[in-house]
């Protein structure tokens, strides 16, 4: 009976990788990558279950009934566990993958973010906008009140792969505040709770520093792939805003 499910199952899996693996290298883009995440998560997971099934089987055979309710609760709720965490991980990792790696960053204060569209699925052209605010750790606030923007332009790089999410956190040019219209057109679009429009509701005394440090003097900023950062060492804070 074992073999009569083990067998497919493995096979479907193994199937699904070699599926997922060709659609990522024949479809480059967005959808090539989508698609071919898609097929190996269905291949690990037909996995899991077979690795699943086989061990509990075993367990039922060899064992006493409250050891394997054990074991199948184990088998339940561990698995949901282990991928909420690892979710948890990968996303607080792409949140800071916006700031320079040099910083040594590795707290996050505010985040509030909205994105119009699919409910899972973010697609090119979809309105987003968003604010996340970190911590400046003291030693990389003091080396700014010292040395001033010559310490940002002066930050040490590393080689990294395009597709790195630390490359998001490289930028090229900065300048002191006050923002200028162009880095402007990248600051969050706040809103009152109930407004209408393309636009998020952010705290109101994150709103009051973000406001102060991009308008005075005293802070450094630098536009990236995707937004605008701001650094505030007077306040040891990491701001970082984009609209699209």
């Amino acid at each position: 009976m074992r073999r009569a499910w083990a067998l497919p199952l493995l096979l479907a899996a193994m199937l699904l990788a070699g599926l997922g693996l060709a659609l990522r290298l024949a479809l480059a883009g967005f959808f090539g990558t989508v698609l071919g995440w898609l097929c190996m998560g269905a291949a690990a997971l037909l996995a899991i279950t077979w690795v699943a099934i086989a061990g509990l089987s075993a367990i039922h055979r060899r064992c006493s009934r409250r050891t394997f309710a054990l074991a199948l609760a184990c088998a339940l709720l561990l698995p949901p566990l282990a991928l909420a965490a690892g979710v948890h991980l990968k996303l607080r990792s792409a949140y800071l993958a916006v700031v320079p790696w040099q910083l040594d960053v590795h707290d996050i204060a505010y985040r509030k973010e909205r994105r119009w569209g699919l409910p899972l699925l973010a697609l090119p052209g979809d309105n987003e906008t968003g604010i996340r605010v970190f911590h400046l750790p003291p030693r990389a606030a003091q080396a700014l009140r010292q040395h001033g923007i010559a310490y940002l332009r002066g930050l040490p790089d590393m080689p990294l792969h395009l597709d790195d999410p630390r490359t998001q956190g490289r930028y090229e040019h900065w300048h002191e505040t006050p923002l200028d219209e162009n880095a402007r057109r990248h600051v969050t679009h706040h809103c009152e709770d109930g407004d209408g429009g393309f636009c998020i509701a952010v705290d109101a005394r994150v709103w009051d520093a973000v406001q102060h440090a991009i308008s005075t003097p005293g802070s450094y900023y630098a536009i990236g792939r995707s937004g605008v950062i701001v650094i505030d060492p007077a306040r040891q804070r990491v701001i970082y805003m984009y609209n699209g």
